[in-house]
């Protein structure tokens, strides 16, 4: 990281992270790179997501499963820039395909998501689990970084 300064550590990443709203993908496509907007949610510090069972970002993560999670928070602005809190978690991803594994993580997305449809949200998922794919990012690196006003 160029500016140092601004580096701050994993539990301010995770504190980033489980404040964000979404998150940027991004995976390798074979012509360059491919970034695609998330709705995450984490378990310890496992990060979940899903996708549809076909389309090119699962075509991207089975060929070349190194990925970067990014997320950020924009903040006030200040002389000529902005201030930010940002967190990026890179690693492998990988296809959840244990059935209590997938359940937890869609239940995570839920609660995350959707906080006032967790009573309904294991009925809803029984019928379409076989039709949702989750993946999961296990981070092997994990940054934040910050730029305060002054």
């Amino acid at each position: 990281m160029r500016r140092e300064d601004r580096a701050r550590d994993a539990a301010f990443a995770w504190a980033v992270f489980d404040r964000a709203a979404c998150g940027v993908l991004s995976l390798r496509d074979g012509e360059g790179g491919y970034g695609v907007p998330i709705s995450p949610a984490r378990i310890g510090e496992r990060i979940y997501f899903h996708c549809a069972m076909a389309g090119k970002k699962r075509e991207c993560m089975s060929r070349w499963p190194q990925a970067c999670l990014t997320v950020a928070e924009a903040g006030e602005p200040d002389y000529f820039s902005l201030c930010y809190a940002s967190a990026i978690f890179r690693g492998a991803v990988a296809e959840v395909t244990d059935e209590a594994e997938k359940r937890s993580a869609l239940a995570a997305i839920t609660r995350r998501y959707c906080p006032e449809l967790v009573d309904q949200a294991e009925d809803y998922l029984a019928g379409r689990l076989a039709g949702t794919c989750v993946y999961r990012l296990d981070c092997a690196e994990v940054t934040g970084k910050e730029r305060r006003k002054g």
